[in-house]
């Protein structure tokens, strides 16, 4: 009985968290409530849940420092949830600004109130400048316009989860998760796309948040800020005498609505400085794109480029009216201008036979065999 107590034991303290949230509901009729909390002494984040839509709530968040009684807060951040629909989790982020921070145990408790009144509280607690060295560590976090990378060093082999946050004030706004990653005994950069539109030139922070398993669930966070710019690339292009095109690849989940100019201009092969003279230019606007997508944008020039070498230039503009990309390449034209003239722009086709004055005309050729016809008709009836 017994060994069937200390291995029930042992079970309990392997399954249970060792820095679990602990969340409580009050006055027992409330929908809404905490349902995970987590901070370190950078940065917290709550999620909430509901099982019918919520408007307008508080959070208060406070930041402590165990000591006598109550503890000292040292930081503290109080604001409206807005509104989120039923059954379905929204997470809040915060930033402390915490100068000097002491090593040691810390405690963030968390209230969602609605009027003043609590409807639920939480409590985590983590230790800032521990000894013992973590699992896995972050050695560098990227967030920009296109996702997010995260480079993790492991100082053990690790099994963990990586969720990465998109987030727009304290709303976390988008989030992709990659389950049971592993790290051995070298770095490794893991990303994620954003799956949401962002606004061009407006300040984002990407975050993630690491979860090791073993041999105790704990957390790693990381936060980094980033502007969202509107971005593409010029993947391919074709240009002849009659005309050109661009393949324009978008680089950001910022919707790119920009243009391409094609400028065409004919070098100068007696000019000792490779001067050039300008022929004409055709802007045309590419469609819409997002990260990943790609269109091909063609333009005709007026006339066709007669025999000659030409410079054309290729612009990108950006949503903002900037060169994103700018391009160069050469057009060599071998149709001379007697050439073009021959060519129907109609038809392309020669002058037909039947105008050609060496030729027998068909109404000619009617008459000689109607001829025949006669003489075989008279010289059957004389005899």
């Amino acid at each position: 009985m017994k060994a069937a107590l200390f291995v029930l034991a042992l079970f309990l303290i392997s399954v249970l968290p060792a820095s679990a949230a602990n969340t409580s509901q009050v006055g027992g009729t409330s929908q809404a409530r905490i349902a995970e909390l987590f901070s370190d002494i950078e940065s917290f984040d709550v999620t909430l849940y509901s099982i019918q839509p919520e408007e307008n709530l508080t959070l208060e968040v406070s930041l402590v420092r165990p000591g006598r009684g109550s503890g000292e807060v040292i930081a503290k951040q109080k604001f409206s949830t807005g509104s989120f629909p039923a059954n379905t989790r929204v997470t809040k982020v915060g930033f402390w600004d915490v100068r000097n921070a002491e090593r040691g145990a810390y405690t963030i408790k968390a209230r969602l109130l609605e009027n003043g009144q609590a409807l639920s509280e939480s409590e985590y607690g983590f230790v800032y400048g521990s000894n013992s060295a973590a699992r896995l560590q972050v050695d560098d976090l990227v967030p920009n316009s296109e996702g997010i990378t995260v480079v993790l060093s492991p100082n053990q082999a690790s099994l963990f989860d990586i969720e990465y946050m998109l987030v727009d004030g304290q709303d976390v706004i988008y989030r992709a998760t990659t389950e049971k990653a592993s790290l051995t005994s070298v770095p490794e950069a893991f990303s994620a796309s954003w799956g949401s539109l962002l606004e061009n030139n407006k300040e984002y922070a990407g975050r993630v948040k690491v979860q090791v398993y073993s041999p105790n669930r704990g957390f790693i966070a990381s936060t980094e800020r980033f502007t969202a710019r509107d971005d593409a690339d010029i993947t391919d292009i074709y240009q002849d005498e009659t005309g050109a095109s661009a393949t324009v690849l978008g680089r950001s989940q910022v919707p790119f609505e920009g243009s391409l100019v094609f400028s065409v201009y004919e070098l100068q092969a007696i000019s000792e400085d490779g001067s050039s003279v300008f022929v004409e230019s055709v802007r045309e606007r590419v469609p819409v794109l997002l990260n990943d997508d790609d269109e091909t944008v063609e333009v005709a020039w007026n006339e066709r480029l007669t025999e000659g070498v030409y410079r054309l230039e290729i612009e990108l503009f950006g949503n903002d009216g900037d060169v994103i990309e700018r391009r160069e390449t050469i057009i060599e034209s071998d149709l001379s201008s007697s050439n073009a003239s021959e060519v129907n722009p109609d038809t392309g086709n020669e002058t037909s036979d039947e105008d050609d004055g060496d030729g027998i005309p068909g109404f000619s050729v009617a008459f000689g065999v109607a001829g025949l016809i006669m003489v075989f008709a008279l010289l059957k009836k004389q005899h």
